[in-house]
């Protein structure tokens, strides 16, 4: 998933020139990368939340205008207001096509278990995996297919799609697993009082 971006170059010395930035839409953020000097920049806040929602759970690419010039990045810091939950700065790391790179792709998880069926619990243990491969080779998400797993089954890293990457985690970290539902305890039975003498 790309998103397209328009920034603007920033200039902000002082706290009060970030606090005016937001105060009117914007929010800060850099574009920095392993040959280039970092780039103080801002982008509108209602555009970015907007791809931002649009990305949840998945693989996203930020293509950043800046003066002409496109970056093609991911997001790869963000500080968020503690109450409000609204972004303060955003740091975008460029992302050169042959370059290799180490990231965490989300897993989509395809299906219902049969298991279920059989009166089993699902639980996801983990949503991504980390993999090592060139940029332009990345996978916007590694699906698998759960909907034959069975009650006592379970799923691992070494059960995912292969492609042009590596993965970086133990072959055999559980992924997903279907639990046997935990069968109620017997209600304990009160003692009887002893008779009185």
């Amino acid at each position: 998933m790309i998103f397209n971006l328009t920034t603007k170059p920033r200039v902000t010395q002082r706290k009060s020139d970030l606090t005016q930035l937001r105060a009117s839409g914007m929010i800060p953020a850099v574009i920095y990368g392993a040959e280039m000097e970092s780039l103080s920049i801002s982008l509108v806040k209602s555009e970015f939340t907007q791809c931002y929602k649009k990305s949840f759970g998945e693989l996203a690419f930020y293509e950043l205008e800046l003066d002409g010039k496109k970056y093609h990045t991911l997001l790869k810091e963000k500080q968020t207001h503690p109450v409000t939950r609204e972004f303060l700065h955003l740091d975008f790391m460029v992302i050169p096509a042959k370059a290799p790179i180490e990231i965490d792709v989300p897993i989509k998880f395809i299906g219902e278990p049969v298991g279920l069926k059989e009166g089993g619990i699902l639980d996801v243990q983990v949503r991504s995996a980390k993999i090592s491969c060139m940029a332009d080779s990345i996978p916007e998400d590694l699906e698998l297919d759960i909907r034959g797993l069975k009650v006592g089954d379970t799923l691992h890293i070494n059960a995912l799609p292969k492609g042009n990457w590596e993965y970086k985690d133990h072959p055999e970290v559980a992924l997903v697993v279907v639990h046997a539902k935990k069968a109620e305890a017997a209600p304990v039975a009160e003692p009887e009082a002893a008779p009185e003498s």
